[in-house]
């Protein structure tokens, strides 16, 4: 993580020797890297929107074709509806913090309008963390009922060391992803952000 003397440097290396900084080319180094953070995090936002609708259309193929089948349904159901406050939030959180924009072109307004996403962006991590918890281990529950009801004979009740041995490989499978998508786009951009405040306030 580099601090505004280091993106100062990085900037300079790439104009003249004698490049002053004044308000406007400060606000453009820090727009830059704002703008990387940023990235970073829509691009988890897509791929998880994505990843909803893929799992969304899954489940309602599963209780459309297997309507008669009453606990294959309720189960599918209840993962549908597991989904949709994480959706909600995710949409209304990355919308604020993706599209929200400084009301003025001064300096203190680019230092406000990136508080204003790194607290957007921190609620939602915090959100993630807990939904998570459990989230996780229902979800995965229901996809190994699911799927050993569905295409294994005899289903769990017949195979319970293998239904726990998958559930207990899911869990760890998730575990690694979740732990590799919040370093990647919650841990490091929000560290970032809080160094370029910090730089902020010392410049101030």
């Amino acid at each position: 993580m580099k601090t505004l003397d280091e993106f100062k440097n990085q900037w300079k290396d790439t104009r003249s020797e004698s490049a002053e900084y004044d308000a406007e080319s400060i606000k453009k180094i820090v727009k830059e890297q704002a703008k990387k953070n940023l990235s970073k995090v829509m691009q988890y936002f897509w791929a998880s929107f994505v990843y909803q609708i893929i799992v969304y259309s899954c489940l309602v193929h599963v209780m459309v074709r297997y309507f008669q089948n009453t606990e294959i349904f309720l189960m599918s159901l209840l993962g549908v509806a597991l989904l949709i406050p994480f959706t909600i939030m995710l949409i209304k959180k990355f919308k604020r913090a993706g599209f929200a924009r400084a009301k003025d072109q001064q300096i203190t307004s680019l230092q406000a309008h990136i508080a204003f996403q790194r607290n957007e962006l921190e609620s939602f991590f915090r959100f993630k963390k807990w939904y998570e918890l459990f989230l996780v281990p229902i979800s995965s529950a229901l996809g190994v009922v699911i799927t050993f009801n569905l295409f294994v004979p005899g289903g769990v009740l017949s195979h319970p060391i293998g239904a726990w041995i998958t559930y207990g490989l899911t869990l760890l499978s998730c575990w690694w992803a979740i732990r590799s998508e919040n370093q990647k786009s919650f841990i490091q951009p929000l560290d970032e952000m809080k160094i370029l405040l910090s730089e902020f306030s010392e410049q101030g």
